[in-house]
């Protein structure tokens, strides 16, 4: 390793068999028991036992996770001693394993020091990798040809909006089982498809956008892995994207998306579980139909908005739990489509209530229009409803709670978590004729 700072001090991890008179018996024991009990404490108040003697200033470098993070607006003097800090920190461990590798630099930094350090902590057999460098646009270096050969790191993590330039290769990472990407800029589109498909293992994935397609360089997202198996996208501001997802072993796929009006799948998928909030121009009727095969579904209010001018809402055979955002404008007008195209959906929770935003001024017209028949998730499968409401109960609500209440024929739990409801409310609620006798009502 090339030492930035000066002089490297050696530590030694015997112990004194005896302690001097006065001296604490705890900082007698051996490095590897003082370093089990800094695994005990904050990371607070690991760093803050350096000061409390020579024994134990170097201790804290031992540990299996190192965390280091250099504070926004050093100066150039002070940056120099946090290289050093650093440098003596890695020497100390010598090579030894490294479990997770966490550097903030919350300042512009010399990123030829970076990669010194980046470099080191790949030899040391690391695990997990986490960099967070300051919005300055610079090309960050990453040790691409180290990598191909480092059999331990399973996770990497990358923040900040700095520039990301993978190169084509046809490995990266052998072993990567985990990406998370956060605020990144782009190269271009093929940075990111580069990045993934040089990871054969790849089994989860989280790319998260806070800035708008043009400044992140961005022109259409796409996935492809096969061996990927969860995909977390979270994508805000409103500029058209697309999205391609090219993972026929997804299992489960977490959508927030802002921004993206096509969706494309290349292949029919065989997810387990998924959660969808889109804006209300994206097309959901397209991707409910890719959806079909779920066992659990989330779907916010903005997500099943559209889906009121839409007749094609697919059969969800699969599908046993299921939690809906309900849309302001149509309210319960979707509810008895949901509840007969899920014929087996044993539990239902209603995220914000039955009454979406109780407290804005419009009145929201709710009323309860029952089907001529009742759905047959409700007769023979349905086991728990829960409405997450955050306030009270409105005498709105009444009529639906009663219906599902009444013929919800196996249901065992009705929990409703409301902050306010009026006793009268509540006695009402309890008196509700119920389909089956096993059902308790629970108030959170």
């Amino acid at each position: 390793m090339n030492l930035h700072s000066g002089k490297l001090t050696k530590h030694s991890s015997a112990c004194r068999d005896e302690p001097k008179e006065g001296e604490d018996i705890i900082s007698t024991l051996p490095d590897a028991l003082l370093t089990q009990i800094l695994l005990f404490l904050p990371e607070a108040d690991v760093k803050q036992t350096r000061i409390l003697s020579n024994r134990w200033k170097d201790i804290w470098a031992f540990l299996p996770n190192l965390r280091l993070v250099m504070p926004f607006g050093l100066s150039e003097e002070v940056k120099k001693k946090f290289y050093g800090f650093v440098d003596q920190t890695l020497a100390l461990r010598d090579g030894m394993p490294t479990e997770g590798f966490h550097l903030y630099c919350s300042d512009t930094c010399d990123y030829d020091i970076a990669y010194d350090w980046l470099c080191t902590v790949v030899k040391s057999k690391v695990q997990k990798i986490e960099l967070r460098f300051p919005p300055d646009r610079f090309k960050v270096k990453f040790c691409w040809n180290l990598f191909k050969t480092c059999d331990t790191l399973v996770e990497l993590t990358l923040r900040g909006e700095f520039l990301l330039n993978v190169p084509e290769a046809e490995l990266l990472f052998p072993c990567l089982k985990k990406i998370n990407l956060v605020s990144i800029v782009y190269s271009g589109d093929e940075s990111l498809t580069n990045l993934i498909s040089g990871c054969p293992v790849l089994e989860e994935l989280f790319v998260e956008r806070k800035m708008k397609s043009y400044l992140d360089n961005l022109e259409m997202f796409k996935v492809a892995s096969h061996s990927l198996k969860r995909l977390r996208i979270s994508f805000m501001h409103c500029v058209n994207f697309e999205v391609v997802i090219d993972a026929p072993n997804l299992e489960y796929m977490y959508i927030v998306d802002e921004i993206s009006e096509n969706y494309t799948f290349t292949k029919p998928l065989s997810l387990v579980e998924a959660h969808i909030g889109t804006r209300p121009d994206v097309n959901s009727e397209f991707l409910l139909m890719n959806l079909s095969s779920v066992k659990i579904l989330t779907m916010t209010n903005s997500a099943i908005r559209d889906l009121a001018y839409n007749i094609n809402i697919p059969v969800f055979t699969n599908l046993v739990k299921f939690a809906i955002g309900l849309d302001r404008t149509w309210g319960w007008y979707l509810l008895p489509r949901f509840f007969e195209n899920m014929p087996n959906l044993e539990h239902i929770t209603f995220l914000d209530g039955l009454v979406p935003c109780p407290w804005a001024r419009v009145v929201f017209r709710m009323g309860w229009d029952p089907p001529m028949e009742v759905p047959h998730c409700l007769r023979f499968t349905m086991k728990e409803i829960r409405i997450l409401n955050t306030e009270a109960i409105t005498q709105e609500e009444v009529p639906l709670i009663k219906y599902l209440l009444k013929h919800s024929y196996h249901l065992e739990t009705l929990s409703i978590n409301a902050h306010k409801i009026s006793p009268n409310t509540r006695e009402q609620l309890l008196k509700f004729p119920r389909g089956s006798p096993m059902c308790r009502i629970e108030f959170i």
